[in-house]
């Protein structure tokens, strides 16, 4: 009786538990020829197939009369129960694979399964050209050790304008990596300028500035601000895309220009091209050479920096600084207004290196950038008026001077001082004259004239010819022309006549 129960026993195990019964009887069972008849009967009930679900009670009826030699193995006592009526056999069922044993050391080795990325694929609002030579050549370079360390130097130096672009690209619903643009154009430094002229971030020549709101005068070369530079760009861009109808070439046609794309597409055409494309026109040749370089160069940039974390840049994680836009309505000394407003006056010139000399304009249109968090203490400083937030010269004039020189002497140019005095007039200025003049550099006013040569002995004449001013005899015989005006009974204003007679010192 107790070896039909665990007879039994161990087929409840072979139908519920089949795998590690079989996985038993392969590799651990007792050879046949050596098998007890217990174990024979449960090798038999662990090599069939399991039994479904349903059918527990068939597979569960009693077990026909033992063999000879299992009867003698039970006790005399023990009669086995009527049969019952005919079960018909159940269906077998598919046969589960073998557990398969693994005793080998794992593929990985002792440092463990790899990590696999939960992050989803890379996604890019610009097509990126997989396996072009020139692409992949690119980024093999700037994937290389001292490739990262420049990207990342780069991307350290876009910070303070990098949040802005991002965002207007955002607004003028653009790709992302247009954002990275400024790295092969400037390395990301607005005061960047190139051997043609290009300036800022974004390398705009004097010429391509027309319709996209940047200006260039005596006080600011707007190029350089991060902020209408940057609206400028994207909005040309986003019109070269609107011609093109193709990014890659909307981007050579910002390095290039319009015309010579179009040029190249034409003569493509010409050629039995029907729709060509950038890599058409860069492979038969029709492209300059720097903008044959200039796209994969900058997909492959882009491709690196829209995801770093992927190909291991260490960017900082520091919160970019935000800026506030206002518009002081005066000229503003930015190292006054620092000390006043107790900022870092290098924060301001990262902020503002549109500004020549350090100096808003006088054009109430102008809006300086600031801190975000400082942006009320500015406020207050400027609503001041109180407060003298430029320094002035006050240069008497004196004889020989000329608007031109003061501006060479002082620095400023001849428009500002024109805009500092009200009424002056470049053409009659007069000796004794006070004339604001304002301190855009650090330079020191001109050194005063050599006193008069009062000694000298005006023993000579001069007649006047036409065209004499006493301006331009006094600088024939190297005298001040007061001084001659004075000797000759004239003031510093007097006309003189043609054929008038004047003395004149004697030049050896």
């Amino acid at each position: 009786m107790k070896a039909r129960l665990c007879i039994v026993s161990m087929a409840f195990s072979a139908i519920f538990c089949g795998g590690a019964v079989r996985a038993w009887s392969a590799d651990t069972a007792t050879p046949a020829a050596d098998q007890t008849p217990i174990e024979r009967n449960a090798a038999s009930f662990a090599s069939a197939p399991a039994a479904p679900a349903t059918q527990v009670s068939a597979a569960l009826v009693p077990a026909p009369a033992p063999s000879a030699s299992a009867s003698t193995a039970a006790p005399a006592s023990v009669t086995p129960p009527a049969p019952g009526p005919a079960t018909p056999p159940a269906a077998a069922p598919e046969m589960r694979p073998r557990r398969q044993v693994r005793s080998a050391a794992p593929p990985w080795g002792p440092a463990g399964p790899p990590l696999q990325s939960l992050a989803p694929e890379p996604c890019y609002g610009i097509a990126m050209p997989w396996d072009e030579r020139s692409f992949e050549s690119f980024r093999a370079s700037y994937l290389s050790p001292d490739g990262k360390k420049w990207l990342e130097a780069v991307m350290e130096r876009a910070r303070p304008y990098f949040a802005y672009i991002s965002d207007r690209l955002r607004y003028y619903n653009l790709p992302e990596e247009l954002a990275f643009l400024p790295v092969v154009e400037s390395e990301y430094s607005p005061k960047a300028v190139s051997k043609s002229g290009a300036a800022g971030l974004w390398q705009f020549m004097r010429n391509s500035i027309a319709g996209y709101g940047i200006r260039i005068d005596d006080w600011v070369d707007e190029r350089r601000d991060f902020m209408k530079s940057s609206d400028g760009a994207l909005r040309k861009l986003a019109d070269n895309y609107a011609e093109f109808g193709d990014w890659d070439l909307a981007v050579a046609a910002f390095n290039a220009g319009d015309g010579a794309v179009a040029r190249a597409l034409f003569r493509a055409k010409k050629e039995g091209i029907v729709a060509p494309d950038y890599w058409d026109l860069r492979a038969r040749g029709l492209l300059p050479v720097e903008t044959a370089s200039y796209v994969p160069k900058f997909l492959a940039i882009a491709s690196i920096l829209r995801y770093p974390g992927r190909f291991g840049l260490s960017l900082s994680w520091d919160s970019p600084p935000e800026w506030e836009a206002i518009e002081p309505g005066r000229p503003v000394d930015l190292a006054i207004l620092a000390k006043a407003a107790g900022i870092d006056l290098g924060v301001l010139r990262q902020a503002n290196p549109e500004l020549r000399y350090g100096v808003t304009p006088p054009s109430e249109s102008y809006r300086l950038k600031v801190p975000a968090d400082d942006a009320d203490s500015v406020k207050a400083v400027l609503d001041d008026k109180s407060l003298a937030l430029v320094r002035y010269y006050l240069h008497t004039v004196r004889s020989g001077d000329t608007l031109s020189a003061l501006s060479r002497d002082y620095g400023a140019p001849i428009s500002t001082i024109l805009q500092s005095n009200p009424g002056l007039r470049a053409d009659l200025l007069r000796i004794g004259q006070v004339i604001v003049v304002p301190a855009l550099r650090n330079a020191p006013p001109p050194p005063p004239p050599p006193p008069p040569r009062d000694n000298l002995a005006f023993s000579g004449s001069y007649t006047v010819v036409k065209g004499d001013t006493l301006w331009s005899i006094s600088l024939r015989y190297d005298i001040q022309p007061e001084v001659l005006a004075e000797r000759n009974g004239l003031g510093i204003d007097s006309m003189i006549r043609e054929g008038m007679t004047l003395r004149v010192p004697i030049v050896n």
